[in-house]
């Protein structure tokens, strides 16, 4: 039995319709692996049918377990499916890039000397973060940019299709035998 759904589905819209192409006397349970739900549907007509299914996960993606019964020969067959949201994905990258800008920013005011060390708004007081902190910040949101950037891209996240690709080193005056990244 062939699979009844494509490899990738992706979701223009959430929740989304899509029609399924049932083969005679056949059922079909698909289990959503991150929250453990599943739907059936059934054709038990002799002819094949195109039957609607509905669509709805809140992350970017979701993987699809499926098992297509045919119950006329007693035979099964297992396959798998990913949804893709990328609605999801583009929203958490833009939000991603203007975190990065701003941590570039508040380095640059730092390095230039210029950084607050400390402020007080409403009774509460904001300190202000070490250079090595902001600079592992900034780290960590990148690779999560990169992974999601090849995510959108159908590339490996390891592999080449890093938007951002070079790393400079500075050598901090206070610091001689200490080296950052930024």
């Amino acid at each position: 039995m062939a699979n009844v759904l494509p490899e990738k589905i992706y979701m223009t819209m959430n929740p989304y319709d899509f029609y399924v192409r049932m083969p005679p006397h056949s059922t079909l349970i698909v289990n959503y692996l991150s929250t453990g739900n599943s739907t059936t549907i059934d054709n038990f007509a002799s002819t094949e049918e195109a039957t609607l299914i509905t669509f709805q996960i809140d992350s970017p993606n979701d993987k699809l377990f499926c098992i297509l019964f045919d119950n006329a020969k007693g035979t099964n067959s297992n396959f798998v499916s990913e949804l893709i949201n990328p609605a999801k994905y583009t929203s958490e990258y833009a939000q991603l890039i203007t975190l990065i800008k701003e941590i570039d920013d508040v380095i640059a005011a730092k390095v230039a000397g210029g950084g607050v060390y400390s402020t007080t708004i409403n009774n509460k007081t904001l300190v202000s973060e070490s250079l090595t902190n902001l600079e592992n910040m900034r780290i960590r949101y990148i690779k999560r940019a990169n992974a999601l950037w090849a995510s959108m891209n159908d590339q490996p996240v390891n592999g080449n299709g890093k938007p951002f690709k070079s790393v400079t080193v500075f050598r901090d005056p206070n610091y001689p035998n200490r080296w950052g990244t930024r």
